[in-house]
């Protein structure tokens, strides 16, 4: 498809206005954006239709209510809850990533173009300002009020490699003036729905890749070694693997998300990074290699349920060295893992290391297990041994680190080694001499 048959199939009809379709984490409901007053204004009910004229039902509907208090453009947004699409793979981007004067297009329905034969119009423009969550949008054309007039609630799009990114959606002309109505719009971002999203306990928006681990798969175990043919086996019997797991039942990213929030993050207030695209990727390959050491044959729900108290992985945007954090790791091993247990953290560092050194990891378990005194300046009573026992059980290592020590940095006896699944069984006896 081209970009503007993906941005116009997501472009919807509410009353007298203009929507745009996103996906929800969950597969019992889509999501529709749009401006509070395309529903508010329009008294002879709600009409809600998809690009080709489809009705839509429409199961709720959130509005802000400082809206019906007070018509404050500020909460001139709105969401509908519609039944599932389950061909809608939209793909966002947050409004505070546009770099100066970055490429935007508004999409949607027209008043006057609703009876002809294309009544889906693009208006391309720059982004001028993105304040608080409102985009200042200047369109090239300088059209008027008139012109696109039933375009509010429409998607507005940044366009990246050919791929359409939603970054909000418009709701108005940018002045008040009559003589000033042309072409400046005033467009909310996304994280004014997702707050709306949110307060209303419903399910949150969803990149469209975290719909399957299938998204993830030209991107898994990029070996940065000197000569790529000496592990092209092994990278395509991790690929064939992966391929497989999803046939047989992969949970899909966004309900392993929903299933351990938080959990999945070095820093657990950080919640943007959960839907990093980086995470989903380390978290498949994280999969495939723990199927690969447990010699499981799927890796469905109920493996995970296994594997959760047993091997974690949790990920950070944070490239800074990994092992300054031993401390904060080990105390989230310590609420993750039983006895015994290994994390894996993953996060752009390069050069990570596979381990800490035993003395760092040593010190830090005693600063952990201490059991202090009471009193205003506490002195060290004892330290907790069975704590102690507890903490040095874990492993604790980087999923770089181990990519570069058990295939990169021995890339020669991948080389050396023919044959199908034997480049997978030596790197199953290399991970599984560091992890457990």
């Amino acid at each position: 498809m081209t970009v503007s048959e993906i941005v116009q199939s997501y472009c919807v009809k509410v009353n007298g206005g203009s929507g745009v379709l996103v996906n929800a984490m969950t597969r019992d409901y889509s999501y529709v954006l749009t401006a509070a007053h395309v529903i508010t204004d329009e008294s002879n009910g709600l009409v809600v239709k998809d690009c080709q004229d489809n009705p839509l039902e429409v199961l709720s509907i959130f509005i802000p209510s400082q809206w019906s208090e007070s018509k404050s453009d500020h909460y001139d947004f709105a969401v509908l809850k519609v039944d599932y699409q389950e061909r809608v793979l939209q793909n966002c981007l947050p409004a505070s990533d546009l770099t100066d004067r970055a490429s935007l297009t508004l999409v949607g329905f027209p008043e006057t173009e609703r009876d002809s034969s294309n009544p889906i119009k693009e208006y391309p423009g720059h982004k001028i300002s993105v304040v608080n969550g409102l985009v200042i949008m200047c369109l090239d054309s300088t059209p008027g009020k008139a012109t696109i007039r039933g375009m509010s609630g429409g998607g507005v799009y940044h366009i990246k490699d050919e791929k359409p990114l939603l970054i909000g959606v418009e709701f108005r002309m940018d002045n008040d003036g009559r003589e000033q109505q042309y072409g400046r719009t005033q467009n909310h971002s996304l994280a004014r729905f997702e707050e709306l999203i949110n307060a209303n306990s419903s399910a949150p928006m969803i990149p469209a890749y975290l719909e399957s681990f299938s998204n993830m798969l030209d991107s898994i175990f990029s070996f940065n070694v000197d000569d790529p043919q000496n592990v092209s086996n092994l990278k395509e019997e991790l690929e064939n693997a992966a391929c497989y797991l999803i046939e047989k039942g992969l949970v899909p990213p966004y309900k392993v998300m929903v299933q351990y929030n938080s959990d999945l993050l070095v820093e657990p207030n950080n919640l943007g990074e959960l839907k990093s695209y980086e995470l989903w990727v380390a978290y498949l390959e994280f999969l495939v290699i723990s199927v690969l050491i447990d010699r499981s044959v799927s890796a469905d729900a109920a493996y995970l349920k296994k594997l959760e108290r047993k091997r974690r992985l949790i990920y950070t945007s944070n490239g800074a060295n990994w092992i300054r954090r031993l401390d904060e790791l080990l105390i989230t091993a310590r609420r993750l893992l039983d006895k015994d247990g290994t994390l894996i953290v993953a996060s752009p560092e390069a050069a990570a290391k596979v381990l800490p050194k035993r003395f760092q990891l040593q010190n830090v378990i005693n600063n952990i297990s201490v059991v202090p005194t009471q009193g205003p300046f506490p002195a060290i009573d004892s330290v907790d041994s069975s704590e102690s026992a507890i903490l040095a059980s874990y492993k604790l290592t980087h999923l770089e680190g181990l990519r570069k020590t058990c295939v990169v940095d021995i890339e020669e006896e991948y080389s050396n080694i023919q044959g199908h699944g034997r480049q997978s069984n030596l790197l199953r006896e290399k991970l599984s001499e560091i992890i457990n």
